[in-house]
């Protein structure tokens, strides 16, 4: 719910770099966690799973005032991220081609650093990130046909290797609307159009019979050039605040995946992913001697459909959040705390689904820099 706020800093809308303080700095930094339960159905119907962990940074920023009307900030994000182990056995009966085995792997993600800046007034201000993103990505796949006429496994590899980087900008709009001394309205919009990313591409496709020593060389490229066209994405926002107490709001984004291309070519089941999220704060009171009643409260919940077609059916994904925020005594900063469950796929309709729990941690650290003391 980081867009919709109209008081908070957040990476995701550029334009609230100009809520800091024009006297202090804030440092940021985020990790979390996830466990997922991946299940799916055999042949014969029969529900088979596999967990898996992973950790990861979240995002480390610092952001601080030039004037009292232009903010900045910098750092590091993770964009994406890669990583799946999928085996599969089936019999074919046309063309007696009989047993096959089907082994995919992937790994690799997409990091960015980013410089961001905000102009405007705490009502109305606009911002926008310079990003230069990089990663990598590997993929392979086998195919085994086991039941050959020399009655040796016939096995089709191909390996793809793809490294890419670039340069893209992403904006964003937030205005607030008073409503009342208790009451207001924020609105928020982000905007990141299309862009390019430039490509170095190996691959190496193989078919080979190991156990005779038979290996053939099918296809093969080594630092093929070219560039991914990236999608644009659009996300709005809306919030209902009473000032000190609690705020309400919604987020809706979506991300054309439709205009995605890879060295020109359009990649197949791919639709726009769509997203909506609802979310609430019940915000603390940091004089209070409860130290219950300084904590904020926060309860969230997200449903969507992702940019991947499974089987000519959607691939839906849902979840609620839960979190608090704990305030340092004396100063601004905080520690955040957040726990989601959710799920992605549906096992009934062919899919593989993806039970998951992911835990964030953050800290945000604010200081004042810019004072000059009254006493040395």
């Amino acid at each position: 719910m980081g867009l919709v706020s109209v008081s908070d800093l957040t990476i995701k809308n550029p334009a609230s770099y100009i809520n800091l303080d024009s006297l202090m700095v804030n440092f940021e930094v985020s990790m979390y966690g996830l466990y997922s339960k991946l299940s799916e159905k055999n042949l014969d119907e029969e529900i088979v799973t596999a967990n898996t962990n992973s950790a990861s940074l979240g995002h480390i920023s610092f952001a601080f005032p030039i004037t009292p009307w232009l903010k900045s900030c910098f750092g590091l994000t993770p964009h994406s991220n890669m990583g799946y182990n999928v085996f599969r056995t089936q019999t074919t009966d046309s063309n007696n081609i009989g047993s096959e085995w089907l082994n995919n792997q992937g790994q690799g993600g997409l990091n960015q650093v980013f410089l961001g800046f905000a102009v405007g007034t705490s009502r109305i201000s606009a911002g926008a990130n310079i990003n230069y993103q990089f990663g990598s990505f590997v993929r392979n796949a086998q195919l085994l046909f086991l039941d050959t006429v020399l009655h040796v496994p016939l096995t089709t590899e191909l390996s793809k290797f793809l490294e890419v980087a670039g340069f893209f900008v992403d904006f964003g709009v937030r205005y607030r609307q008073p409503l009342s001394n208790r009451y207001q309205l924020g609105f928020g919009v982000t905007y990141t159009p299309k862009y390019s990313l430039n490509a170095t591409r190996n691959q190496l496709e193989l078919s080979t019979m190991r156990e005779i020593n038979i290996i053939d060389t099918i296809y093969a490229t080594n630092a093929q050039k070219g560039t991914l066209q990236m999608p644009d994405m659009y996300t709005f926002g809306l919030s209902f605040e009473r000032l000190n107490r609690w705020v309400v709001g919604a987020e809706y984004s979506i991300v054309n995946f439709k205009n995605y291309r890879e060295y020109g070519h359009a990649e197949q089941n791919l639709s726009n992913a769509q997203m909506f999220r609802l979310g609430m704060e019940l915000k603390g009171r940091r004089l209070n001697n409860n130290f219950m009643n300084r904590l904020s409260y926060r309860f969230g919940y997200h449903y969507g459909r992702s940019h991947v077609d499974f089987h000519d059916s959607e691939l839906t994904q849902y979840g609620v959040s839960f979190g608090f925020g704990m305030p340092v005594r004396r100063s601004q900063s905080r520690v955040d705390f957040a726990i989601e469950f959710g799920r992605k796929g549906n096992i009934n309709s062919g899919q593989i689904q993806d039970n998951y729990g992911r835990i964030i941690i953050g800290i945000s650290a604010f200081d004042r820099w810019f004072m000059r003391p009254k006493f040395d």
